[in-house]
């Protein structure tokens, strides 16, 4: 299952909005808005890769859970979850 361009801005869009507002979780704070895709999150300093889009917030990692190990890759067409790395703040 790929993920499109035009979620992958929502989510961006969402969570830096939850992000602004102060959300406690902004995984409790966003997933509602995107039923069906996996998304997790861990501090930025813990992803070496480069994010697949950077926001103010967080940078988004596309991670292909196909395979009993998730990866992340660079694909969205491999992708099928999402990786939010915080930016200083755990969440």
């Amino acid at each position: 299952m790929a993920i499109d361009a035009t979620t992958l801005n929502a989510l961006l869009v969402e969570g830096q909005a939850a992000c602004e507002a102060g959300a406690g979780n902004i995984l409790t704070a966003i997933r509602p808005h995107f039923p069906g895709l996996t998304i997790t999150q861990c501090p930025s300093s813990d992803v070496t890769e480069t994010p697949f889009q950077t926001g103010s917030h967080f940078d988004i990692h596309l991670v292909d859970t196909r395979n009993h190990c998730w990866a992340l890759t660079d694909s969205a067409d491999d992708a099928t979850a999402v990786l939010l790395a915080m930016h200083g703040r755990p969440s």
